[in-house]
């Protein structure tokens, strides 16, 4: 059965032979957020994604300045910053050898020389967002600009087979992952 959801999100439905001048392999930060801007840009896209949903256990965890900015191009920066814990939480790393282990190092990320040349050369800000999170966001916008652009997102599904056309191109098979 046809169990298409979020617009152009594909679950479980095998996908039909289509054309699109950009394909994206991979649906994490970089793959989605590609499909955002070529989105916003009106350019179709496919993008395959082997996982049918994100995968939640935790991962990357802080986005730097320059992806912050990005995210603030594309309107997705408070989103973002809205899944954040308090600055006070998360500013220092500290490293132990056990839970209540004696404290081996602690790694402050605003006590560097760098930090404070970032807030003048930047309004984005270093942020902590789990991946999983961050995957969230970009996803559900993709898949809101994805039908007006004519793109489409195939979670479950993986480059089975490419063919560099004579004239110019590439012909991809996609099959479930």
């Amino acid at each position: 059965p046809d169990r298409r959801q979020c617009g152009s999100v594909l679950q479980s439905m095998p996908p039909k032979p289509a054309r699109a001048p950009v394909l994206i392999a991979g649906g994490g930060p970089v793959g989605l957020y590609t499909s955002v801007l070529l989105s916003r840009f009106g350019v179709p896209s496919i993008l395959l994604e082997r996982q049918r949903a994100g995968i939640p256990h935790p991962r990357a965890h802080l986005i730097n300045t320059r992806s912050m900015e990005l995210f603030r191009e594309v309107g997705l920066d408070q989103r973002v910053e809205s899944l954040a814990p308090p600055m006070r939480e998360w500013r220092e790393f500290r490293y132990c050898r056990s839970l209540l282990g004696r404290q081996i190092a602690c790694d402050d990320h605003m006590a560097t020389p760098a930090w404070d040349v970032l807030q003048e050369a930047s309004p984005a800000r270093l942020t902590h967002v789990s991946q999983p999170g961050l995957e969230e966001v970009l996803r559900e916008e993709a898949a809101r600009l994805a039908p007006e652009a004519g793109s489409q997102l195939l979670f479950g599904y993986e480059c089975a087979h490419f063919d560099v056309l004579p004239g110019g191109g590439v012909r991809v098979e996609a099959r479930r992952a």
